[in-house]
């Protein structure tokens, strides 16, 4: 039986495979783009419809530059209480006869999943980060916004038992089902073939780093490059994830630290879906996952979640890296399986990395288990979870 399942969220790469997925077994997949950037008509290779939800909007000015989460939150709330309904949620829900509507992400798509909750369609929310704020004052007035919509969700997929225990004690959460699933990928997103490690031919570590906010941790590449370790990341410019990134900054880290800062062209989606980007990854002795925790007062973030910069570099069979007690819901994974390390210092890192022998173990182990993160070993119990949600 086909399932008519509403995508309302932002489209990031995990949530187009997992939307992908679904389309492809018993799920008839509606989207609707819930950024203010605007999104291609149809998922790339795929036959699902996306809608985006402030094209051409009077109100979408309003939702851009600092605190534009806030706003949205008090906008959708007013606009709540005065019990107006979004007339393109309408068309959309009565057009497809959904059955389902299932959100993704943190805090920033919940303003409109509380609004299409006023259709009594069955709403399940995926928390892949929560809460999103970094700033312990930011956290309590995410929580206090996002208390009446969480409460009354029929669904929460939570990413990870941390998550699970953190929302729990800030909300009522008595009503609705949870599920503890986190982020994954389709087997075919998995890297194709081994390449030969870069440190194979200088003796020297090498390590990723895939993250999105790269001129936030320079100065920590800075720190490791002075060890003599090969940092590898994406072209900031290039990718242009942050306005305020002084051209050429990585080249500059890299001169200043004897050529151990390289540069990457950024991956297409596509690139990405097929298994060259992970084939990439296999190149490097480690995935270096790292955030600016020092720039932020609340760490709930950090500690609740499985970022994609962690999920992803599962796709390639390498050992994952992260400094200590940041990222705890990442540590019990890596410490669980045995594929990486947390490092309490610089030299700590060093040192690891250039132990052959326990670099050896973390990288046949990563490889070893790479598959039971997949998204195909894991599906059947959300499929389960969704199903029951419809009852």
């Amino acid at each position: 039986m086909t399932i008519a399942l509403l995508f309302l969220g932002q489209l990031t790469i995990q949530a187009q495979a997992f939307l992908t997925y679904l389309s492809e077994h018993g799920y008839e997949v509606t989207a609707i783009n819930t950024l203010h950037s605007s999104f291609p008509r149809k998922i790339d290779e795929t036959n699902i419809p996306v809608y985006n939800l402030y094209e051409d909007s009077k109100i979408r000015a309003m939702f851009e530059g600092r605190l534009d989460w806030f706003r949205k939150a008090t906008l959708y709330s007013i606009a709540k209480n005065l019990s107006l309904k979004c007339d393109k949620f309408s068309q959309i829900i009565d057009r497809a006869g959904i059955e389902l509507i299932y959100g993704s992400w943190g805090s920033l798509s919940l303003p409109e999943i509380s609004m299409a909750q006023e259709f009594h369609v069955p709403t399940v929310y995926e928390f892949l980060t929560y809460p999103t704020n970094s700033i312990r004052v930011g956290q309590e007035i995410e929580n206090f916004f996002n208390r009446r919509t969480v409460n009354n969700l029929d669904g929460r997929v939570l990413s990870s038992q941390r998550m699970f225990h953190y929302m729990k004690n800030v909300f009522d959460m008595h009503r609705g089902e949870n599920l503890v699933f986190m982020e994954c990928y389709p087997e075919k997103f998995y890297y194709r073939k081994r390449l030969p490690l870069l440190s194979s031919f200088d003796g020297q570590p090498h390590l990723v780093f895939i993250g999105m906010d790269v001129y936030d941790i320079l100065p920590q590449v800075e720190k490791v490059a002075s060890k003599k370790i090969h940092v590898h990341m994406c072209n900031v410019s290039q990718a242009g994830w942050h306005t305020n990134a002084q051209e050429g900054s990585i080249g500059e880290y890299a001169s200043e630290n004897l050529g151990f800062v390289h540069s990457f062209n950024r991956f297409a989606y596509r690139e990405i879906a097929d298994g060259t980007f992970a084939t990439f990854l296999t190149q490097f002795d480690a995935c270096w996952v790292t955030y600016n925790f020092w720039g932020a007062s609340g760490l709930s973030r950090f500690n609740n979640g499985i970022p994609s910069r962690f999920s992803i570099a599962l796709l390639a069979g390498i050992p994952i890296v992260i400094p200590e007690g940041y990222l705890e819901g990442c540590e019990e994974i890596i410490n669980k399986y045995q594929i990486g390390f947390a490092y309490d210092n610089y030299s700590n890192l060093s040192n690891e990395l250039n132990n052959e022998s326990m670099l050896s173990h973390y990288q046949n182990n990563a490889i070893k288990n790479s598959n039971l993160f997949s998204l195909e070993n894991n599906v059947m119990k959300m499929n389960k979870f969704l199903k029951g949600i419809i009852g």
